[in-house]
């Protein structure tokens, strides 16, 4: 029977509420046969659109007691509003996208332990210990992205380049070489302010020797000025970089267009990206996915502090949920069994938790995040360690100055700022 698929603004608190960033909710369509448990995921993962659907059959077709998958997939930006306007309306779904970090903690009163999962035995130790709280697991990791550049090799062999730029100034050689040869550089996806900011901000962190404990430094104030600190100017540095060659009208261009313009191979590099959108690569069908490699976004001139930085999908199972223990075994089997992870790895370019099962069917762009996390160039999980709320509060700011109407020294003051008042509030 064909699947239903409804895409819609997310919404809904007292009646409905417009959030900027769509999600698109799927199912399968009842059948009789099947049982009565209908479970609800919501996350973070909108790219992952075209693909949810083939996934949903096959939990269905080995699980006949679950009627159905009901999936809210939601763009990050856009992901936390949702799930707090679902708390305050008793709506929260079966199972959520948990995070680490000091998300996880505020969020662990609403989620259950999962100490009991199967697949937990099974991880890498230094990712799945991020999702416990005083002891605890209460988020078990799917999958691993680096989140950084992606390049189309094809275009950077046209350039002279066989590999891609492991620092700074190489990255600056490599714009400049592509600009001779009128091949354009930079995709900028600014449109998504806040997961730049972010990710920029975590990017800059790994420059330091103990990125979670510079972070805990910057919570207490206790940091030296930001202002003299060159890991923030190599931030902006890197920053200018990509806008000097990148595409025109930046923050307005919409997401997913400027991955279009990168998947059907108008430009060299996309800022920002992982591999989430395998399927989307693929259904342009210019061959970009076979072509494109992955590396860190490059602040620094030594390439040993240019980690690639890791983001990593986590679930919970929220307390409210009527059905727990189906919850759980969907998240034991989405995590560790082999024919859901070769799933993933196929259609949504994973790099599954699991060493026996990142020896193959690896798309090019999670083989190399998989050689950076081996050979320990990758970044610890940091995403949810930031204060929460920081990128949209500095959003904003940051957006007056890719325009320019504000200079760095600028929106370095907000940052002191925003510092000087959350220290004073812990």
């Amino acid at each position: 029977m064909p699947m239903k698929k409804v895409n819609k603004i997310a919404a809904l608190i007292a009646g409905i509420c417009l959030i900027n960033a769509g999600c698109a909710v799927h199912n399968e369509e009842p059948k009789e046969s099947q049982g009565m448990v209908t479970l609800q995921v919501c996350i973070a993962e909108s790219q992952w659109d075209q693909s949810i659907d083939g996934l949903t059959k096959l939990y269905l077709k080995e699980h006949p007691e679950i009627k159905d998958i009901e999936w809210i997939l939601v763009r990050q930006n856009s992901y936390w509003d949702l799930m707090d306007m679902k708390l305050a309306t008793g709506t929260l779904p079966d199972i959520m996208e948990a995070g680490a970090g000091e998300k996880l903690r505020e969020w662990s009163v609403h989620l259950i332990q999962l100490d009991d999962l199967p697949v937990l035995t099974q991880m890498f130790p230094d990712v799945v210990e991020a999702g416990k709280i005083d002891g605890h697991y209460y988020s078990v990791p799917d999958a691993i992205y680096g989140m950084g550049i992606l390049y189309n090799m094809e275009l950077l062999k046209q350039a002279g380049w066989e590999r891609v730029p492991r620092t700074k100034s190489q990255l600056k050689q490599l714009c400049e070489d592509l600009e001779k040869k009128d091949i354009f550089q930079f995709m900028n996806p600014y449109h998504e302010i806040n997961t730049w900011v972010e990710n920029g901000l975590l990017q800059m962190t790994a420059l330091k020797p103990d990125p979670k404990l510079y972070i805990r430094r910057l919570k207490k104030n206790t940091q030296k000025p930001i202002v003299d600190d060159p890991d923030w100017q190599a931030l902006f540095d890197f920053c200018d970089l990509t806008l000097e060659y990148g595409n025109r009208r930046p923050l307005q261009l919409d997401t997913d267009l400027a991955r279009n313009y990168f998947y059907i191979g108008r430009y060299a590099m996309i800022l920002n990206e992982s591999a989430r959108d395998l399927s989307g690569m693929k259904e342009a069908g210019q061959g970009v996915d076979q072509v494109t490699q992955i590396g860190p976004m490059l602040l620094s001139d030594n390439a040993e502090k240019n980690p690639l930085l890791m983001d990593t999908v986590r679930f919970g199972v929220t307390r409210n949920s009527k059905h727990q223990k189906e919850a759980k075994e969907f998240i034991n089997w989405m995590s560790g069994d082999s024919g859901a992870l070769a799933y993933q790895k196929e259609n949504m370019g994973i790099m599954p938790v699991i060493a026996s099962e990142c020896q193959t069917g690896l798309c090019s762009m999670a083989k190399d995040t998989y050689e950076y996390y081996t050979r320990h160039k990758m970044t610890d999980d940091l995403m949810g360690y930031l204060p929460i709320g920081i990128a949209e509060t500095t959003s904003e700011e940051w957006a007056r100055y890719i325009t320019g109407e504000i200079d760095r020294d600028e929106l370095l003051a907000v940052y002191e700022k925003y510092w000087d008042d959350y220290s004073k509030q812990e």
